[in-house]
């Protein structure tokens, strides 16, 4: 929108091109849906170096210009990436006996298990 306001203040865009140049924004938008987003910058800013050098209508598909410089995004793995198993236990749960992460925490959650001592303790006090 910040270009668009410049492009209009400065006369390089007429009031009855905004239409066109808003359909070129949103090919740009749908264009980061399937590409890399530096290689959906990159088309940006060469379209609109061809555009002021040429001066053709706002949003003129360029066929050519997609196939050489967008390259699509690499998929994404199907298989959730596990992390690897924890090897410190978790201070908070050792401390307060819950975690606010929960099983998202990166640390284990050990149960503190009675020791023989505070049995025997137990006993004597009795």
């Amino acid at each position: 929108m910040r270009l668009l306001n410049h492009l209009l203040s400065t006369n390089l865009l007429q009031r009855q091109e905004v239409e066109y140049y808003l359909a070129y924004t949103t090919r740009i938008f749908k264009f980061a849906d399937i590409y890399e987003w530096s290689s959906v910058l990159g088309y940006d800013y060469h379209y609109r170096e061809l555009q002021a050098e040429h001066n053709f209508k706002w949003g003129t598909f360029s066929p050519h210009m997609e196939l050489q410089l967008l390259v699509p995004k690499r998929p994404k793995p199907s298989v959730p990436v596990q992390n690897p198993a924890p090897k410190e236990d978790c201070r908070i749960f050792k401390a307060k006996g819950a975690c606010p992460f929960g099983d998202k925490c990166r640390y284990k959650h050990v149960k503190a298990l009675p020791s023989n001592n505070s049995r025997q303790d137990a006993t004597k006090n009795q």
